[in-house]
């Protein structure tokens, strides 16, 4: 199969995933990596579908990390994997890994803050988790993310002892 049409069958997985229609998409997935196996956008999708449909994260994390590997100009597994580091509860993973994706010029700083925010909340850190929904604030444009970081940013400080609020008083 030539990379066209490769290009072509995942353009038809990404509109059956849209369609709901998985296990097709899935097969049309595996049809790409036979002839293309270091093709990024469909190892990602299998690792999306891993994660999220048929919650295998085993098979998930394996696509996420050949999808980061070979993504050279790709996004979208850098803000997947840094999600599913969070869903599995990997979060010093999430940190580890959220420091190296902000090097990546091509990654949504705003997810990975997040992502980075959430990590540090669940582990306790509530002053870095409060810094990092701020960084996801400022570097998102979406109005619906914003409200999300401003709900993220007052739950954390609600969780804040007197002596951790009064630092952020005086930056």
């Amino acid at each position: 199969m030539s990379y066209n049409n490769a290009e072509d069958l995942f353009f038809e997985a990404d509109r059956l995933i849209d369609e709901q229609k998985i296990v097709e998409a899935k097969h049309l997935l595996n049809e790409i990596l036979e002839d293309h196996p270091d093709y990024a956008k469909a190892h990602n999708h299998l690792g999306w579908i891993y994660h999220y449909k048929m919650s295998d994260y085993a098979k998930a994390e394996m696509h996420y990390k050949l999808a980061l590997k070979y993504a050279k100009n790709y996004h979208a597994p850098y803000g997947n994997y840094s999600y599913f580091l969070i869903d599995k509860s990997d979060f010093q993973g999430m940190i580890e890994f959220g420091f190296k994706a902000l090097k990546v010029d091509i990654v949504d700083k705003g997810i990975i803050y997040n992502q980075l925010a959430k990590a540090y909340e669940l582990t306790s850190r509530l002053e870095l988790a409060y810094t990092y929904y701020k960084k996801a604030k400022m570097s998102s444009t979406a109005a619906n993310y914003i409200q999300e970081m401003n709900a993220s940013l007052h739950r954390v400080k609600e969780k804040m002892n007197i002596f951790q609020k009064i630092k952020f008083v005086f930056k």
